[in-house]
This record gives C-alpha cells, sequence and structure tokens, in this order.
C-alpha cells in the first residue's frame, strides 16, 4: 500500500529534492525507486528496511552495486547520444545510490544531504577525497566527467565494501 510523507528538510537539496516536499513509500521491493527511500523514513520515526543494519547490509548494499552496473551501461550509451534530458536524473539516482552505500558500508543511515561534504568524510569507510569529488559531480551530475567520477567511485566503494565485511568476519 502506498502512503504519502513529507520529504524531510534536511534531504531538500540539489539536484535530489529541490521542489519536492512529499513522496511516495511503496512496497520494499520498490524502495529503491525512492531517493533515500529508507533514510528519509527512519528521519521520519517510520518502519523501513533498515537497510544499514549490519545484519541487513549483506542484501542491501551489493544491491545497490548490481543496479549500479546494470545502470551504467546504460548511462555510457545515453552519453554516447549526447541525451542530457534522460541522463541527468539517471545520475542524480546514481549519485544517491553511492551515498547510500557509503553510509549503509559505515551502518548509519543517510540522516541528512545538508552539508553532505563535511558529513560523509566523519564516515570511516569512505573513498579517498570522498567530499571533493562528490562536490564536483554534484555541481554538474548531466556532465561525462561527472559519470567517470561516478564510475570510479563506485569500483572503490564496492571494493571498500566488500574489504570492511572480510575485517569483521
Amino acid at each position: 500500500m502506498q502512503k504519502n510523507y513529507p520529504v524531510p528538510l534536511s534531504f531538500r537539496v540539489f539536484p535530489f529534492y529541490v521542489e519536492e516536499t512529499k513522496f511516495s513509500s511503496i512496497s520494499p521491493e520498490e524502495a529503491s525507486t525512492v531517493l533515500f527511500n529508507d533514510d528519509m523514513l527512519e528521519a521520519l520515526g517510520e518502519p523501513n528496511r533498515n537497510p544499514w543494519f549490519e545484519s541487513n547490509s549483506n542484501t542491501y548494499v551489493p544491491e545497490l552495486f548490481v543496479q549500479w552496473k546494470e545502470t551504467r551501461d546504460k548511462l555510457s550509451e545515453l552519453y554516447s547520444k549526447r541525451d542530457p534530458k534522460i541522463v541527468k536524473p539517471l545520475m542524480v539516482r546514481m549519485v544517491a545510490q553511492l551515498i547510500q552505500a557509503i553510509y549503509w558500508t559505515n551502518h548509519v543511515p543517510v540522516t541528512t544531504l545538508e552539508q553532505l561534504e563535511h558529513h560523509i568524510n566523519q564516515l570511516d569507510y569512505k573513498p579517498i577525497n570522498i567530499s571533493e569529488r562528490l562536490s564536483f559531480i554534484l555541481k554538474d551530475p548531466g556532465h561525462f566527467h561527472s559519470y567517470n567520477q561516478l564510475k570510479a567511485l563506485f569500483e572503490e566503494t564496492e571494493k571498500m565494501y566488500y574489504r570492511s565485511i572480510t575485517k569483521m568476519n
């Protein structure tokens, strides 16, 4: 059953939620179609999948990497066709999933997108120079160089995620 919630003020940040003031939470299977769905539900004190819990992250974080790999090739093709209207929303979705992958690897939800570059630097597991690189991508998510940077960040984040698992075991 679909239910509408207000987008928390801390998530109303360009390019993720600029004009939207509500989001619809749908079935858990489709939760990844709403940017920061579980994180916003957590911020609102609502039930969610808790994908950042250590017991759940082995399911949800790899799912983000699979979605990236499925979208990466599509983005590459769209860039070759020079179709920025379709590229930008896909890039924004993938940047959101990168941020979630980094936070969830650290077993914490994304609590705010305000001053993201500062907050993400406080995490233990993160790619080198993440704040500068993320800032570059967020300034122009539709740019081809942003895509290349995002691709590199996803590769580094995936390696970091699997290293973090081996350290725990």
